[in-house]
């Protein structure tokens, strides 16, 4: 590939995120960048993007692309995930990026294919050694990957629940709230964890879930970068599930660190979290400011025979 410099900027259900740097092993001299859009809270129950909600959304990428560029990005890529995955009129959404941004999506990823990046990013940017696990708490999805850098994925699943979708049908509100939430949560989990999970050496958490948590529990601004493999353990998930389960949404944004953007939603991620760690055992993992993003340059330089989207 004769592109040296790239751009690469994904649709979420919670936010825009772009990512550019050089395409080399370790993605050197990379830019980030993310703007909230709660994509996936605005689709009715007939499963339609709001006008307002393709509004932000090209906003954000019209953003996001104008500063990839200048990051020095020679080419951008525009993918998208489960918001996309889910919308009836999801091509819509094209007529409104094409008014502000000269790009249009290249693609909407499946949810093995994010599960797949996301654990490249998160797993092989450095490489880790030997088998590695990876969760990515999203809007609409959560992925769950085991591998290593060497030989690739030995198992991926992606599950229909993220912190958007699990608010939409139970929001955290209250003990009673916090168990019916729980009890989804579990049951999801359940059903798409239950058998055939290797053992790695260590989990990575990618997303906006852990990424915030570790924020707050250094007291660092929400617009900050998280510090890079942060610990956290079920104990520090289940103690701040429980402290915000009893806030009121006001208390909640009042927190160090936190996003007035996630304050509903960061409960209902770190639901998610938890029965996940609970169901495969994980008392620690560590989070990782890297995204699937991280993962679709890093394809591009490992395996460029994958690329989907040249």
């Amino acid at each position: 590939m004769s592109i040296k410099r790239m751009g690469v900027i994904a649709i979420g259900s919670n936010s825009v995120r772009m990512l550019t740097a050089n395409l080399d092993a370790a993605l050197s001299q990379p830019v980030r960048g993310r703007e909230e859009t709660a994509l996936f809270l605005s689709l009715d129950d007939k499963k339609r993007f709001s006008e307002a909600g393709m509004d932000r959304t090209a906003r954000a990428v019209s953003k996001l692309h104008y500063e990839a560029r200048q990051a020095g990005a020679q080419e951008i890529r525009l993918i998208a995930t489960s918001a996309m995955r889910d919308a009836h009129n999801r091509t819509e959404l094209d007529f409104y990026i094409a008014a502000l941004a000269p790009i249009l999506v290249n693609r909407i990823i499946s949810g093995d294919e994010e599960a797949q990046l996301s654990f490249l990013g998160a797993c092989c940017v450095p490489p880790q050694e030997g088998l590695q696990g990876m969760i990515d708490i999203g809007g609409g999805s959560t992925e769950v990957a085991v591998g290593d850098c060497l030989h690739g994925l030995r198992y991926a699943r992606s599950m229909q629940l993220g912190a958007s979708r699990l608010l939409q049908r139970q929001p955290v509100d209250g003990e009673q709230g916090l168990a019916a939430a729980r009890a989804i949560a579990r049951q999801v989990v359940t059903d798409g964890l239950r058998e055939g999970v290797p053992a790695p050496r260590g989990w990575t958490l990618v997303g906006g879930t852990g990424n915030t948590l570790a924020n707050m529990m250094v007291k660092r601004p929400y617009d900050k970068l998280a510090p890079e493999d942060h610990p956290l353990t079920l104990e520090d998930v289940q103690g701040w599930l429980t402290r915000l389960a009893a806030m009121t949404p006001e208390e909640r944004a009042r927190l160090a660190g936190m996003p007035p953007t996630r304050v509903h939603i960061l409960p209902t991620g770190l639901v998610i979290l938890r029965e996940v760690m609970a169901q495969l055992g994980i008392g620690q993992l560590r989070v990782t400011q890297r995204t699937n993003l991280d993962g679709y340059l890093y394809r591009l330089v490992a395996m460029p025979q994958e690329d989907h989207d040249a």
